[in-house]
C-alpha cells in the first residue's frame, strides 16, 4: 500500500476545463466501482494532476468502503513484486493475492512496458477483475493506444474501459491554482505578480516551487509580495532547470560526436544511437513534450521521438554499455 499524501484529496483538487472529465470519472468510479468505467485510465504529461487525483481516489475509497482491500502503488513497485515472484517461482501465489483485492491502483503504467512479468500478471488480473466487478485505476504519461510495447491484448483491455487525457493548465486554471496556493501558504501576491505567474508558470509543480521559495524569503502574510520578487524567483528557477540542449550536449560529449550532426538528418549508426539516447534522457529528465523534443532534433515527428524513447528503455535492460552510458550522463548532469 502506497503512502498517502494528506493534501492530495478531492477537497484540494482544483478543477478546470482541462481536468473536469477526469474528476467526474473519478467520482463515478467511487459511486459505482467495478461497473462500466473499468479500468479507469488517466493519462497526460507530468505535473497536470494525475497523481493528485490518483491519491484522492484512494483516500475516498478508504472512506466509502472501509471494509475493502485496496492497494495503490507506483509501477516500479508493482514491477519489482512481479519480477520477484517470477524469480522465486511464487507467481501463482502472488497472482492469487492480487485476485483477492477489491481495487488495484497503479501509477505510471507506461513504465510497465519494460517488464514482461508485470505485463503478464496485470493481464491476468485485468481479466479476473472485470469478470468479478473489481476496480482497476491506472495513470500514465502516454495513452494506452501509444504504448506499443505493452502488446496488443493488454493495450486493448486498457482501451476497453474509460481513458481520459488531462491537459496542462491554461490561464483560467492557473489563476485558480495560484489563488489556492496563496491561500494555503498564507502568501499575499500583488496583481502584477499573479499575472506574471500565469504567464510564465507551466504547471502546478512549478507553481508549488515558487511558493516554497517565497516562504524561504521570510514572512509573507504581513506584506504583499511584489512583482520584482516573483520575477527573481522565476529567473532563478529557469536558470537552474535542465534544458534539452543541456542534456544533448552531455550526450554528444560522451559519444564524442558533434551536436549539429546529432540534430541533423544523418542515419549514421553512431549518430542514431546518440540521438536516440539523448531523446530518451531529455524525456526522462526534463519532461519536455514529444513535439518539442522532435522539433529540437531537426523537426522530427513526435512518433519518432516516442519510438526512440521506447527503444532505449528496452535496450538499456539488455545492453550493459548503454545502461552505463545512461548512468554516466545522469551523474554528469547532476554535477
Amino acid at each position: 500500500m502506497a503512502c498517502q499524501a494528506p493534501d492530495l484529496r478531492f477537497e484540494t483538487f482544483v478543477a478546470g476545463q482541462e481536468n473536469v472529465l477526469a474528476l467526474e470519472a473519478a467520482n463515478k468510479v467511487i459511486a459505482e466501482p467495478g461497473n462500466q468505467y473499468n479500468p479507469l485510465v488517466l493519462f497526460g504529461p507530468p505535473s497536470v494532476g494525475k497523481t493528485h487525483l490518483f491519491q484522492a481516489i484512494r483516500a475516498r475509497l478508504d472512506e466509502v468502503y472501509p471494509q475493502w482491500n485496496v492497494v495503490s502503488l507506483p509501477s516500479c513497485e508493482f514491477m519489482s513484486e512481479c519480477e520477484q515472484a517470477w524469480e522465486n517461482q511464487t507467481a501463482p501465489e502472488f497472482r492469487q493475492s492480487l485476485w483477492k483485492l477489491d481495487a488495484l491502483m497503479i501509477d505510471d503504467i507506461h513504465l510497465l512496458q519494460r517488464s514482461q512479468p508485470a505485463k503478464e500478471e496485470l493481464y491476468h488480473t485485468f481479466n479476473r477483475f472485470v469478470a468479478n466487478g473489481k476496480q482497476l485505476i491506472l495513470t500514465s504519461r502516454e495513452s494506452p493506444a501509444d504504448m506499443l510495447d505493452l502488446g496488443l491484448p493488454l493495450r486493448q483491455r486498457f482501451q476497453s474501459g474509460l481513458v481520459i487525457r488531462i491537459e496542462p493548465p491554461r490561464e483560467a486554471l492557473l489563476r485558480d491554482l495560484i489563488v489556492q496556493e496563496a491561500r494555503r501558504h498564507a502568501v499575499r501576491l500583488s496583481q502584477k505578480a499573479s499575472t506574471l505567474l500565469v504567464r510564465e508558470v507551466r504547471n502546478a509543480r512549478e507553481l508549488q516551487g515558487v511558493f516554497q521559495e517565497l516562504l524561504l524569503h521570510g514572512e509573507t502574510s504581513s506584506r504583499v509580495v511584489p512583482l520584482e520578487e516573483v520575477r527573481g524567483i522565476l529567473q532563478k528557477h529557469a536558470s537552474s532547470q535542465l534544458k534539452i540542449s543541456d542534456v544533448t550536449k552531455v550526450v554528444c560529449d560522451y559519444f564524442n560526436v558533434e551536436l549539429a550532426r546529432v540534430r541533423s538528418a544523418s542515419r549514421r549508426q553512431s549518430l542514431v544511437q546518440a540521438r536516440q539516447l539523448a531523446m530518451y534522457l531529455v524525456r526522462e529528465l526534463t519532461g519536455a513534450p514529444l513535439t518539442q523534443i522532435g522539433g529540437y532534433f531537426g523537426g522530427r515527428d513526435h512518433t519518432t521521438v516516442l519510438y526512440a524513447c521506447r527503444k532505449v528503455a528496452n535496450d538499456i535492460r539488455k545492453e550493459p554499455f548503454l545502461s552505463q552510458a545512461v548512468r554516466d550522463v545522469q551523474a554528469q548532469l547532476r554535477g
